[in-house]
């Protein structure tokens, strides 16, 4: 009987350790002696900020330039149901013109959710920031989108330090009440108010590293100052992810000047690079909203954070070299994989025939119509799919919509095989692109 209850008590003991470790493996508000915990997407996914926004139990600021994602929708909608304050500043006009952010907006207002628009005192509104009860902000590099979560690489902050909190409150307040915001917190970058200067000091200060992730690297200054690192004896290192063809890729120059200054650049094409993200030295981090670019520092509503929280760098460099080893020197490197006898490849390789042209066959079992664009899927796994892509502009050469023509057809398409935020798509220009097999 004592041997049955010291085996109970063990079995007690493990299952209690097995809900402490589990709980702190979440990705919730950090341990408030901490104040700052870093989760890195794709892996982290969705849950860190829907824990958050579920979590709030009073107020929920949220000010973002992009939301398509319904779990987040439904965040927000909950959070009103359950009696929070929920107030969203969002950006009116996306680049691109998508009228999707109205379209949310205005659903959202409907539910109860408190909307303004981005102040026109700014150019975008390209902050990602997420106020709970004023009680911690969530800050990422990434929009509140599925794509965010599941094939882009992107870093995210959850901060319990009052002063981070407090400071983000009142700039909040302040482009909701459209006046101009007071800033004042050392580690906070905020464009257009202190974020080109406080970049460059980053940078300057930079005694052995400089490790990048950036979707962007289009500044001048931002450039001129990176070099004057290498040349200093600094080592600098980005990774980013090309636009095709490589030739017609805005940020390629500035790529090109650190290569030819000595700094070393890598392009990692799965998860997409839309971070924005410093590490200085090892032992300094910096997330934010600012792309390197002009319109990003000077004329947009950004915020980024400088921290030297020992975990989370560490994180960062794990991550940053994870992505180093598997990134490639060569923009558009082709695979040498030999297509098979039968002249064509399944959906499900068409990742190892990138930027060849190869006839790729699937069954078309899923659509997708925006009115913007129709996708042709092999099935309903939007985020991991393989995607045909065929624009409004070239719809009329069908005798119905593509999408009616083709649908549960099995069909052979060839074009180049190009990597869009994840997935491998053909974009099809003319029918004749396209084979129906019998």
């Amino acid at each position: 009987m004592k041997h049955l209850r010291l085996a109970l008590l063990l079995i007690l003991i493990i299952s209690l350790a097995g809900i402490f470790a589990g709980c702190a493996g979440k990705s919730a508000p950090p341990p408030a002696d901490r104040q700052l915990s870093l989760f890195i997407e794709p892996q982290a996914g969705k849950e860190p900020v829907l824990e958050a926004m579920n979590g709030a139990k009073k107020t929920l600021r949220v000010v973002v330039y992009q939301i398509t994602d319904p779990a987040f929708i439904q965040a927000m909608k909950g959070a009103v149901g359950r009696g929070v304050d929920v107030r969203l500043i969002l950006e009116l006009n996306p680049y691109g013109g998508s009228s999707g952010n109205a379209d949310v907006g205005v659903d959202l207002q409907s539910a109860g959710v408190k909307l303004k628009w981005d102040p026109r005192t700014i150019n975008y509104l390209h902050e990602k920031a997420i106020v709970v009860d004023d009680e911690y902000v969530v800050l990422t590099t990434g929009n509140l989108t599925a794509s965010a979560y599941s094939a882009n690489r992107e870093y995210g902050l959850i901060i319990h330090d009052p002063a981070v909190v407090q400071e983000v409150v009142r700039v909040f307040q302040a482009d909701w009440e459209r006046t101009r915001p007071q800033v004042s917190h050392p580690d906070l970058a905020w464009a257009p108010l202190n974020a080109r200067p406080f970049l460059l000091k980053l940078i300057d200060g930079a005694q052995e590293s400089i490790d990048m992730e950036q979707q962007n690297m289009q500044d001048a200054e931002i450039e001129d100052h990176l070099i004057q690192a290498i040349r200093r004896g600094v080592r600098v290192r980005l990774i980013s992810s090309p636009h095709y063809p490589i030739e017609s890729d805005n940020d390629e120059p500035g790529r090109e000047k650190l290569r030819q200054a000595g700094g070393q650049v890598r392009y990692l094409q799965d998860p997409y690079v839309h971070a924005k993200v410093f590490i200085i030295d090892g032992r300094q981090g910096f997330v934010g909203s600012e792309n390197l670019t002009t319109n990003s520092l000077d004329f947009n509503r950004e915020l980024g954070m400088r921290f030297d929280d020992s975990v989370a760098v560490g994180q960062m460099r794990d991550q940053f070299a994870a992505d180093w080893d598997t990134g490639t020197i060569e923009a558009y490197p082709k695979g040498s994989q030999a297509v098979p006898a039968s002249g064509y490849v399944d959906h499900k390789d068409a990742k190892k025939f990138l930027y060849r042209e190869v006839p790729v066959q699937l069954t078309v079992k899923e659509l997708y119509n925006s009115g913007r664009v129709i996708w042709l899927m092999p099935d309903a796994d939007r985020d991991n799919n393989f995607k045909v892509v065929i624009f409004p502009s070239v719809w009329g050469k069908w005798p119905q919509t593509p999408d009616v023509y083709y649908q549960g057809k099995t069909i052979r398409v060839t074009g180049l095989i190009k990597l869009y935020r994840g997935w491998p798509e053909v974009i099809v220009n003319d029918p004749s692109q396209v084979q129906i097999v019998p």
